[in-house]
């Protein structure tokens, strides 16, 4: 017995529904989750209480705490610090810690940081760019 034309177009529009069906569940089915990203180095190694003053040369001198969230001792920090929200044209700032490495889950306060030139009446913010 041969199907009738009727019979047919419903069998096909099953057909149609099933494969619709199964290439949109397919990648679903796929797809696996992705490990979170590690932390940046700017979440792990931040700046605490920072505060800066312009000196009558017009470089600025910051004092901040540095809090290590890492698992490692830091022996030497990167902070890029910018004036007036001009991040791009930001200033590298290499600082050391004293007595020694800052341990890890701790923190140390640096005062007196030569943070480079800054206009009279800028906004100076910094962050933590590197860390060794």
């Amino acid at each position: 017995m041969i199907p009738s034309l009727s019979e047919r177009l419903v069998t096909m529009r099953l057909i149609a529904a099933a494969i619709c069906l199964v290439s949109s569940i397919g990648p679903a089915i796929c797809q696996t989750s992705t490990p979170a990203a590690p932390a940046g180095i700017s979440e792990q190694v931040r700046i605490n209480s920072f505060e800066s003053r312009r000196r009558d040369d017009n470089y600025g001198i910051a004092s901040f705490v540095i809090s290590n969230t890492t698992d490692k001792a830091l022996n030497s920090i990167e902070l890029t610090c910018w004036i007036d929200d001009d991040r791009a044209n930001g200033t590298k700032v290499l600082v050391w810690p004293r007595p020694g490495p800052i341990p890890a889950h701790n923190l140390q306060q640096f005062s007196n940081v030569n943070i480079g030139l800054i206009g009279p009446s800028s906004r100076t913010a910094c962050e933590v760019t590197g860390a060794d």
